[in-house]
């Protein structure tokens, strides 16, 4: 009886990690669209905002919705844009956390 026990939680140790995120950031999708030229943006953690300039191409394994809470993986572009709330950059990476 005691083995199945250890079994069971040793099962539920190893299915219950998750994924790794090493080099991704918490972050949250904001809808910016009350501002001139802006539409979703990203938040990060510290506050500080990003202009995604792919993320569409997420939106099949992502709910780009205000208020989603993500793990993001980026790196700047350095294009301008007319939102100009925070520095264009090209996800590399996006889950829902």
């Amino acid at each position: 009886m005691k083995k199945s026990h250890l079994f069971s939680a040793l099962s539920l140790l190893i299915f219950s990690c998750s994924k790794s995120h090493e080099g991704m950031t918490k972050a949250t999708i904001k809808d910016f669209t009350g501002l001139d030229g802006c539409g979703m943006l990203i938040v990060l953690e510290n506050g500080d905002e990003i202009e995604p300039s792919n993320l569409n191409s997420f939106s099949s394994s992502v709910s780009i919705s205000d208020g989603q809470k993500v793990w993001v993986k980026y790196h700047e572009i350095g294009a301008m844009s007319i939102c100009m709330v925070g520095p264009t950059v090209e996800i590399d990476e996006l889950e829902e956390r």
